[in-house]
């Protein structure tokens, strides 16, 4: 069991609706818009958190800051650039999730420079926007990944459709690889660093520009 408070979880609750339901229903969205009418008919073109969450998903990004939402079910042959509609819906929601974790960064950096920590509530309102930040930008470039339900195999899907479909045919097997490398840290190893220097570059700039100016 990951070392993690009670605390922590309730903060992280926000945090992990926010980077799911975004992620989701902008690749819903912009499938629908460009000719897939089957992400109507699914019921996924809303910000219904219902819509778009996973349990096991859910869980393991408040257990372990990594996770998964409920997989959008695309009918390829509707889009008439399949290789291009592949691409756009693999990027659209990454760069949705980098800049939500970016502003979300940039917001917990005025809070700290601005609040007192004497007070419960300043102290609640700073760790949401802090754990808000962190997990929209894990979701971020851990959907980069190759592994059937995240978006990476969107875009193996427009490079090289054929392994794609061999990526998809092993589609149990990859998941439960990538929840054993989640569980036991592999994923946090690797993906961390880079989201503590996004967070640190844009964080640490507008703190310091903050006091900054705070001073003259």
């Amino acid at each position: 069991m990951p070392n993690i408070s009670i605390q922590a979880l309730l903060w992280s609750i926000p945090g992990v609706i926010i980077a799911v339901v975004l992620s989701e229903f902008t690749k819903s969205l912009i499938a629908y818009k460009m000719g897939d009418e089957g992400v109507k008919t699914q019921r996924r073109l809303t910000l219904n958190p219902l819509r778009h969450m996973d349990p096991l998903g859910s869980i393991f990004m408040l257990l372990f800051r990594f996770g998964w939402g409920k997989p959008v079910k695309l009918t390829p042959f509707a889009f008439k650039d399949k290789r291009k509609a592949m691409i756009i819906l693999f990027f659209a929601p990454f760069l949705v999730n980098l800049l939500v974790g970016i502003l979300f960064a940039v917001l917990s950096s005025f809070w700290a420079a601005n609040m007192s920590y004497h007070e419960e509530m300043n102290r609640i309102i700073y760790g949401i926007l802090l754990h808000t930040s962190f997990l929209n930008l894990n979701f971020a470039f851990l959907n980069i990944l190759p592994i059937y339900p995240l978006n990476g195999i969107l875009l193996i899907n427009g490079i090289n459709p054929q392994a794609g479909v061999k990526l998809i045919q092993l589609e149990k097997t990859l998941q439960a690889i990538l929840a054993l490398l989640i569980i036991f840290g592999a994923v946090s190893f690797v993906i961390r660093p880079i989201v503590g220097v996004i967070f640190n570059t844009f964080a640490g700039y507008i703190f310091q520009s903050v006091n900054f100016w705070l001073l003259i």
